[in-house]
């Protein structure tokens, strides 16, 4: 028996040897740069990608499993273009550890990596393929609890070497376009619960957000697998380049840094960040805010913050400004709560230097609402005549788990005096709650004596920000919270218009959403003055629409609408402004001061254009008037053609410059116009007056600030006070006057040469009826009573002969 066990050992030992040599012969013979066309045409079969693998394959599968590859593309699914390329790559994973559940990695190396990530509004990504058909829709198997209770699959890698990996991100879900570049990542031995040196450089190019810039620095990172946490000790990190809503940004953070994924918790030990940034006017440098320590649990609602100092220098234009807070302690736990006020002060200089000191009571409640009662800030400022004396008070809330801000029992008063305004005296009452998803106001107060009530919501969560907003003024003078320069800069000048090339840029309109009411009791802007305005207004993802302006303004009544597209830079305006002073109104909207009269103005018109100058010559639409009891500024007519018998004799035109101090007068005017490509065309105009009736066609150019119109004058029956005699001579007959020019030095020219025959007709007619009348022994008409025809008197005289 010995013997044969003998024998089957040595049989089975021969066995082993011979699998042993086998497998080492298969290791060592093995290539599997012949497998490259069954990888090529498994990827295109199975995933409809390209797969290119131009450099050599080195594998290895004993005791570790360790590949190494180069020159490796993939295209897109379907397409031809690269999905992700890699110059070099290597990885090595340790065989015997996958048996007990344990990934060992060796080492992980890549360098020139290119990589496309992307998805679309649908949320369908460039990856799905590549996760298995379905994969992404599939329900996730039942779970036995004893496989759920089992330990997760824990890895360990030696090291991790990365150089030049690149990523294109398109994710219109999440409104992300632009480039992750990583330069250099070394790190340590990563495990769970092992700290490892990590030194990074990366950069960043994001057109949206707007993240453009350069991380480096060294810091220590410890993960924990179970819980999805990670700790960040010994930080020194370092980013330089442009955030959403700064640019230059010049931070450095320093301190320890842990978050615990189980819990949503927050832990900071000597934390200490240096800032310099520019946000609009305001630049930044050497700011610095530092926390001894800092905790947030939520689970424990647990909030702890020890020796928080924040200090802010900078400038805002060219004047200083500083602000400085300090808050010793707070330390909060459930319903227990224990701290200290806290207190500071903003300084900002200019010609009116603010300097603002704020202080608030010990803090109260618990974790759910944290008070800091008696929230005091104290505002003061005087230099250049002018000062501010304001204060303002409030409860503070403060909602951790909510990160919430509110404002109670919030008192208002502030005076200012300045020598270019009326004296300013404000004082508001009300609420105000703020968080991250929302805002909400009620306020209510007066400015000087006038009263006023606003309150709104706001969806800051929404994008863009949606705001709902109410308000009511008794009166509301915004002349009076401006410099009286600043008035006479926006005020129309001399009639002289906006400069053509002057820009006109809609884009804020895409700033945010809007329902908007207002009412105001009397309202002056600028030089605009109106009663009993209502204006409700909607402003949606670009697109201001303004379906009720109503007010009381220039005499009578006016009701519009109106829009604003910034997507296609394009302004609409509906209105009707019925028993209004005409040159009152053309005085505020254009600056010209060319008619009088009181009565209707029709105006519907559209354009489109990013100057003035655009928008003028792309004005489209039509307009109409219809007034009583004006006049024409610029020429009196009457005048003119009193002057007609010596205008007749030279048989000449007339041009005569338009003159402020002129005017020809009228009882009814009407008028259409139809205007297009900036051009308003009349065709139709009455103008009518106790001697004279007036027409014309011809074109306004709006966009050229030109006119070229011919009114026709026609002389009616008049009396000899209203200089019947002088105008004798063009009864019956019409005399073209062509207005020519720029709207600031317009020409009338009266066209004598056009009526010098007509006018000669009539007088060698009156001439022959005169002689006639002497043949026939026509005596002249009695006072009141009508002449005898020449023509009846002959045909009476002739028949008479006929019959004797």
């Amino acid at each position: 028996m010995n013997v044969w066990i003998k024998r089957i050992v040595i049989a089975l030992a021969v066995l082993l040897l011979l699998a042993v040599a086998a497998a080492a012969w298969l290791i060592a013979s093995f290539d599997p740069n012949r497998y490259k066309g069954v990888a090529v045409e498994w990827m295109k079969t199975n995933r409809n990608r390209t797969l290119a693998i131009n450099g050599p394959i080195e594998l290895s599968v004993f005791p570790r499993v360790a590949v190494k590859l180069s020159q490796l593309s993939l295209s897109e699914a379907g397409r031809s273009e690269p999905f992700a390329a890699i110059d070099k790559a290597a990885l090595a994973v340790d065989v015997l550890p996958l048996l007990s559940g344990r990934v060992v990695v060796g080492r992980v190396e890549a360098s020139g990596v290119r990589v496309q990530l992307l998805r679309d509004a649908q949320g369908k990504r460039n990856t799905d393929d590549l996760a298995g058909a379905g994969a992404t829709k599939e329900a996730a198997p039942t779970t036995p609890a004893s496989e759920s209770t089992s330990r997760p699959l824990a890895f360990d890698i030696d090291r991790i070497t990365l150089s030049d990996v690149r990523a294109r991100i398109k994710d219109d879900t999440a409104k992300l376009d632009g480039e992750l570049v990583l330069a250099t990542l070394a790190t340590g031995r990563i495990a769970d619960g092992v700290a490892a040196p990590v030194e990074l450089s990366a950069s960043a190019d994001f057109r949206q957000p707007v993240l453009k810039g350069t991380l480096a620095g060294k810091t220590t990172l410890t993960p924990e697998l179970a819980s999805g946490s990670l700790k960040l000790a010994d930080m020194n990190l370092a980013w330089k380049g442009d955030l959403p809503g700064a640019s230059g940004v010049d931070a450095q953070l320093r301190g320890a840094l842990a978050w615990d994924g189980a819990k949503g918790s927050v832990e900071a030990r000597k934390l200490d960040l240096t800032l310099g940034a520019r946000a609009g006017a305001i630049q930044i440098a050497g700011s610095t805010l530092a926390i001894a320590a800092f905790a947030y649990d939520p689970a424990k609602q647990a909030l702890r913050v020890e020796a928080l100092q924040l200090r802010v220098k900078g400038q805002r234009g060219k004047d200083a400004l500083a602000l400085d807070l300090d808050w010793p302690q707070l330390d909060v736990a459930g319903t227990k709560l224990a701290g200290s006020p806290l207190k500071g002060r903003l300084a900002l200089g200019g010609e009116l230097p603010i300097d603002a000191s704020f202080k608030s009571g010990a803090p109260s409640g618990s974790f759910e609402a944290i008070a800091l009662p008696g929230f005091e800030a104290t505002l003061k400022s005087s230099g250049s005549g002018r000062a501010l004396d304001g204060t303002l008070r409030a409860d503070l809330g403060l909602q951790p788990a909510k990160s919430a801000l509110s404002l109670a029992a919030l008192v208002l008063e502030a005076k200012l005096q300045d020598k270019q305004l009326k004296p300013l005296a404000l004082a508001v009452r009300g609420s105000a709650h703020a968080s991250p998803e929302a805002a909400k106001w009620s306020l209510a107060g007066s400015l000087n004596a006038n009263s006023f009530a606003l309150d709104g919501s706001a969806n800051l969560s929404a994008q863009p920000v949606f705001v709902k907003a109410n308000g009511k003024f008794d009166s509301l003078d915004l002349n009076s919270l401006l410099p009286e320069a600043a008035s006479a800069d926006t005020a129309p000048e001399g009639g002289k218009p906006a400069p053509a090339d002057a820009p006109v840029d809609l884009a804020a309109l895409r700033a945010l959403d809007a329902e908007i009411a207002l009412r105001a009791g009397s309202l002056a802007f600028r030089q605009y003055r109106i009663a009993d305005a209502r204006i409700e207004a909607r402003l949606d993802k670009g697109m201001l629409k303004v379906p009720v302006l109503q007010a009381k303004a220039w005499g009578g009544a006016l009701d519009a609408n109106a829009l604003a597209d910034a997507r296609a830079s394009r302004i609409a305006v509906k209105a009707v402004a019925t028993g209004v002073n005409v040159n009152a109104l053309l005085k505020d909207v254009a600056a010209k001061d060319i008619l009088e009269g009181t009565g209707r103005v029709n105006l519907d018109v559209d354009t489109t254009g990013h100057s003035v100058g655009e928008l003028r010559s792309h004005l489209r639409g039509s307009a109409a008037l219809n007034l009583r009891d004006g006049a024409i500024k610029g020429i009196n007519l009457a005048k003119t053609l009193r002057q007609a018998k010596a205008a007749l004799s030279l048989k000449q035109d007339a041009v005569e410059q338009a003159k402020q101090t002129e005017k020809t007068d009228f009882s009814e005017l009407n008028a259409s116009f139809q205007i297009a490509d900036g051009v308003a065309r009349n065709n139709d105009l009455d103008v009518k007056s106790p001697f004279l009736r007036l027409g014309g066609d011809g074109a306004i150019d709006i966009g050229k600030g030109r006119i070229d119109y011919t009114a026709r004058a026609t002389v009616t029956s008049t009396t000899a006070g209203q200089g019947g005699a002088e105008l004798a001579a063009l009864k019956g007959l019409t005399v073209p006057v062509h207005l020519t020019g720029p709207f600031e030095a317009i020409a009338w020219k009266v066209q004598w040469s056009a009526v010098a025959a007509g006018a000669l007709q009539n007088k060698v007619e009156d001439k022959l009826k005169e002689k006639l009348g002497d043949k026939l022994g026509l005596k002249p008409a009695e006072p009141g009573a009508s002449a005898p025809k020449p023509k009846d008197v002959l045909k009476e005289k002739l028949l008479k002969g006929l019959f004797k």
